[in-house]
């Protein structure tokens, strides 16, 4: 088992310095293994942004300040040889601003020693460095006004804000119906807010500055008006994802202009039967390869993109991904210290969640364990484990087939077969 485990580690190394030398360190070379994996709590759609393979890698070593730079970790290799030495090494989104339509950006740090002739694995998760900003509109509110704008900015001060640099506003009324979120980079939020009312063209406005800010919060911003004498108020307000924060202020509002004819107060005619509205139906587990969105059989290239996103509302409670591969299989089970020949009728079974061999054998290099349990948004990463099969130089033509089965807390299964080929 040693044995086969020294041969996959020193033929991944020979066949990435294949690609690019790296600076030898004082003593020699050691040799890196990088897993990233993006939290996706607050994700809205995708984006080279919340994509880790678009993600921007840099390297340096203490001593002497050498540096590595990836402008995509799509493109860094599996086993990255490096000198020996202390390193630190960043992850970030690609595109970073300070205030931007759906544009989350993540991060990640971390530091290592780099030992000669030893593979140090990292394993990092990139979260949300900003904030999310969306907008929660009362039927009064959007009843009573006929035009609003809503400015949000960062800056400083009113007369320091530029949209679409430190400012957004939301002044169509189909944007904010679509819950299109603003991103900001972390720093006290300014709120302005203009109305003009639809039966009088009377205006109001409102301000608000929100100061107790941080990195991942998601701030709705909840507004209301009611003519009953006054504006009720604009309320902000923190989703229950983050430590929750509410401030209030209330703003001038109009006199009810009576209308002839109009009721105050009467029954709308409606068929109130007091029946509760039926819950939510549950949500199956769903897969999507943003590169492959057919599941297409795949050529094993280095590098290459495998980053398989899986939604599971109910959460992940088992997670089990059978390998067949002629190569793999057995390699992994060895790995692992587990008893497997290879055999097309039963490919080699690995159970990601509690299986403690296989955790600790592959926990760098695809998510295991907690990564998986219990988790609702997993980017399912097979870029850095696929490629090893060119290593053994496989039949040209020959399939290596992962099939990933998730069953949720629920119950609801899904299961998929991702099938790669040998050039």
């Amino acid at each position: 088992m040693k044995k086969i485990f020294l041969v996959i580690l020193a033929a991944a190394a020979v066949y990435s310095c294949n690609n690019q030398l790296e600076q030898p360190g004082e003593e020699g070379m050691g040799t890196l293994s990088l897993k990233m994996n993006r939290d996706g709590e607050y994700q809205t759609k995708a984006s080279s942004n919340s994509n880790v393979n678009d993600f921007v890698i840099d390297i340096v070593r203490s001593s002497d300040g050498y540096t590595k730079h990836f402008d995509r970790f799509g493109d860094m290799p599996q086993i990255l040889e490096l000198g020996s030495g202390s390193y630190s090494i960043s992850a970030s989104s690609p595109v970073v601003a300070d205030a931007g339509w759906d544009l989350p950006i993540y991060g990640a740090s971390a530091n290592f020693d780099i030992k000669v002739g030893e593979l140090t694995p990292i394993n990092m998760t990139a979260t949300l460095q900003n904030m999310k900003v969306t907008l929660a509109l009362s039927d009064n509110f959007r009843n009573e006004l006929s035009n609003y704008t809503v400015a949000i900015t960062n800056a400083p001060s009113w007369e320091e804000a530029t949209e679409g640099v430190n400012t957004l506003i939301w002044a169509d009324k189909a944007a904010v119906d679509e819950g299109r979120p603003g991103y900001f980079s972390v720093g006290a939020l300014m709120v302005k807010v203009d109305g003009y009312r639809n039966i009088d063209g009377s205006e109001t406005h409102a301000s608000l500055t929100i100061t107790n800010v941080a990195a991942r919060d998601h701030h709705i911003i909840s507004l209301d008006a009611k003519v009953t004498g006054s504006v009720s108020g604009i309320s902000i307000t923190i989703d229950d994802s983050v430590t929750e924060k509410n401030s209030d202020v209330n703003v001038e509002g109009w006199d009810e202009v009576p209308v002839d004819g109009g009721d105050d107060g009467g029954d709308d005619g409606g068929d109130d039967t007091g029946d509760d509205d039926p819950p939510a139906p549950s949500t199956a587990p769903t897969m999507t390869w943003e590169s492959n969105p057919d599941f297409a059989p795949a050529p094993i290239t280095d590098p290459m993109d495998v980053e398989i996103v899986i939604e599971a509302q109910e959460k992940i409670s088992q997670f089990i991904v059978t390998v067949d591969s002629y190569i793999l299989g057995e390699t992994i089970a060895a790995l692992a210290g587990m008893d497997y020949t290879y055999s097309p009728d039963t490919p080699f079974e690995m159970d990601l969640i509690n299986n403690e061999a296989l955790i600790g054998a592959l926990g760098a290099m695809i998510p295991t364990g907690d990564a998986l349990l219990n988790q609702t948004h997993v980017d399912f990463s097979l870029s850095q484990l696929v490629p090893l099969i060119l290593v053994y130089s496989p039949t040209s033509g020959s399939n290596h087939v992962f099939t990933l089965k998730v069953t949720d807390s629920k119950g609801q299964k899904l299961e998929k077969p991702v099938t790669f080929y040998a050039l």
